[in-house]
């Protein structure tokens, strides 16, 4: 599994860190989802996003017929440790490896070897 040095010394994540890791990997998303430059196949399911931000954030980007109208529908979200005009703005380039951590975790967690604090 693909983790960051913190993440390696322990068993479990806060929820913090998970929404910080979905985040990034749906900014990459929105980048390259509508441009054809990440096909269907290459998206994280949905239910591996463990944040209830994060699967609002998914529905509206894949949902979404174009990146104009997933932008759209991003900034009608009103989400708890999100701000959505700094997700807008920032770009997404070089969280290429973002998706494929949200699938690890989500598997990790499914499987047991990972648990999220407070669940």
């Amino acid at each position: 599994m693909t983790q960051s040095k913190d993440d390696m010394s322990r068993d479990s994540l806060k929820p913090i860190d998970i929404l910080r890791h979905e985040l990034k990997a749906l900014r990459f998303i929105l980048d390259n989802f509508h441009a054809g430059k990440l096909g269907a196949e290459g998206l994280p399911p949905r239910e591996d996003f463990q944040s209830v931000q994060g699967r609002a954030l998914y529905d509206s980007i894949v949902k979404a017929s174009d990146r104009k109208s997933a932008e759209g529908a991003i900034a009608e979200l009103e989400l708890d440790d999100v701000d959505i005009d700094s997700f807008l703005h920032l770009s997404g380039e070089h969280y290429y490896t973002y998706p494929a951590l949200v699938r690890e975790r989500a598997a990790a967690i499914r499987m047991g070897k990972l648990t999220v604090e407070g669940t």
